[in-house]
């Protein structure tokens, strides 16, 4: 049986620290006795009867645990349903009732992680079926306790399996203290930790530990983001001497309150006010692999309508403890979620590549989904309510969680963009999803639909700003095609009806503007052409409002 000494191991970066953690944060005991339950794993002494899901590892840790020393490491997940899986084949019985609990948490990634409890088996027909027992949320270094007490296996139930996976993404994570017990058992564990400023050990109070841990790596990469984002109390960016200044003065009651928030220092950016096409040597920039490589990969998840794919470019050295810049990028009509990165007229990704590589742009994400299985124009509610949760819970953007109050507020660090059809749903994202995006980027598209004519495309384009509320220094609209495009004509009137609407200040100065229009003289409808226009625009991007 596990020792009931409740202590939490840390990652070896935190063992300076381990005495002042171990004392602040006790851990509850289960409530009933190890002999009345069906089985205890601990992993005290290896990973017992339980497996890797899809093909992901798991094997014995005693770098973080619930209770005691031992925990289930999982690597190499690659997709959310991956995770530890035990079979309950031979330990439970159809038709009955059963208490499961289960601790999970993870120490390096995302600031907060969806854990899920599920079970799959067949049903009398053969088919697999997938029932969920438990949601739970936390962050990192902190476990949480995925608990049902009363489930019963399904009647029909054949070939049960217990599993752990995630919401979202597909980090390293643990788990511990898996517990199964008689129905109505109440099994005690670890609960949901709450985020607040200056708890950096997030043990639920702000004391001389957390003075510790930020003078220890204020000028060190913290273990995790959180506990970055709770060192830095002025919310400056980073964790300064001013931030260790307040921690004195609240620890001695020289203060009780939190210092007014400072914005992080922003240098301007030299814009041009009327920029001109100039796009990019192709030799250079395409015909030629940059030296320092981002990645792109393939994803999956749950659209609106069955399951999706998509792709995400990560910049060279891509750091899950950083944030990036996010833009979304859509494909035309007859191609798919492939066309930007393996089409030879497009190879974005060696764009990218150079001008991140030379200067011209900061690293970002840049991700590519597909309309083709809502249509263009209704891709907007798809992309808020499945594209972005899933995309912002795996990767590093400035969103802290896929909550829309925390999407509303890193909307300056959002673009979204595409050509042809991608710009008829560019123009939709932009009417229903000004909240959580402030860059747009229609290209060679204009909002076509309902067969409206420029003057009533304009007016719903401006009647949606209108109705969000946003200032005219909050939105940005950079478009662009070329003048032999078979899009001109339609766009053209389009922007020149814009124009007529006090919303809109006609500048490429982002500074200064929120609308331009980038005109390639003799520029057709092609990738080839397209792909110089982001060149020129992106740069301009995520300047503002920071």
């Amino acid at each position: 049986m596990k020792s009931r000494t409740h202590k939490r191991s840390l990652p070896v970066s935190l063992i300076l620290c381990a005495a002042i953690l171990q004392s602040a944060v006790p851990f509850p005991a289960a409530a009933a006795d190890d002999a009345s339950y069906i089985f205890h794993d601990s992993f005290e002494f290896g990973v017992g009867d339980w497996g890797g899901r899809g093909g992901c590892t798991v094997r014995s840790a005693t770098d973080s645990a619930y209770q005691g020393s031992g925990s289930l490491s999982v690597t190499g997940r690659s997709d959310t349903w991956q995770g530890p899986e035990k079979s309950l084949a031979s330990i439970c019985e159809a038709g009955k009732t059963y208490s499961f609990s289960v601790c999970a948490g993870y120490e390096t990634g995302p600031e907060s992680m969806k854990f899920q409890l599920s079970l799959s088996y067949k049903d009398a027909a053969g088919t697999v079926n997938y029932e969920h027992l438990a949601v739970a949320e936390t962050m990192a270094v902190n476990y949480v306790q995925l608990s049902n007490p009363e489930f019963m296996i399904p009647t029909d139930a054949s070939e049960p399996i217990l599993y752990v996976e995630t919401l979202s993404g597909s980090s390293n994570f643990y788990i511990d203290e898996a517990i199964c017990a008689p129905a109505g058992t109440m099994i005690e564990g670890p609960k949901p930790v709450k985020f607040t400023l200056g708890d950096v050990n997030l043990d639920g109070t702000i004391s001389g530990a957390d003075l510790t841990l930020a003078k220890r790596y204020q000028d060190q990469d913290f273990p995790n983001r959180t506990m970055r984002r709770a060192a830095d109390v002025n919310q400056n960016g980073s964790v300064t001497e001013d931030d260790i200044r307040w921690f004195v003065q609240y620890l001695t009651g020289q203060t009780s309150e939190y210092p007014e928030r400072v914005a992080p220092p922003v240098t301007p950016f030299d814009y041009d006010p009327a920029l001109k096409y100039h796009g990019f040597d192709e030799r250079e920039y395409i015909d030629k692999q940059a030296n320092q490589r981002g990645r792109v990969i393939e994803e999956h998840y749950d659209g609106t309508t069955g399951m999706n794919t998509l792709y995400v470019y990560v910049p060279y050295g891509y750091d899950e403890s950083k944030q990036y810049n996010i833009f979304y990028l859509l494909h035309g009509g007859g191609e798919n979620k492939k066309t930007l990165f393996f089409q030879d007229d497009t190879m974005i990704q060696n764009v990218l590549d150079h001008m991140i590589e030379n200067g011209e742009l900061e690293p970002m994400i840049v991700v590519t989904p597909t309309w083709n299985q809502t249509g263009a124009d209704k891709f907007y509610t798809e992309f808020r309510d499945k594209v972005v949760p899933f995309v912002e819970g795996k990767y590093a953007t400035y969103a802290e969680s896929t909550s829309i109050e925390d999407l509303q507020a890193s909307r300056y660090h959002r673009a979204y963009g595409g050509f042809s059809m991608g710009s008829v749903s560019t123009w939709g994202v932009l009417c229903h999803n000004l909240d959580i995006v402030a860059y747009y980027m229609p290209l060679s598209g204009d909002y076509r639909i309902n067969n409206w004519n420029e003057k009533q495309k304009a007016d719903v384009i401006t009647k949606a700003i209108q109705d969000s509320g946003l200032k005219t220094n909050e939105y940005f609209i950079f478009c662009a095609t070329g003048s032999e495009d078979i899009a001109y004509p339609n766009m053209t009137p389009q922007i020149e009806e814009m124009k007529k609407h006090p919303e809109y200040i006609y500048s490429s100065d982002l500074s200064q503007g929120n609308f331009y229009y980038l005109v390639r003289q003799g520029g057709i409808h092609w990738w080839g052409n397209v792909r110089h226009y982001i060149y020129d625009i992106l740069p301009y991007f995520f300047h503002e409002g920071q």
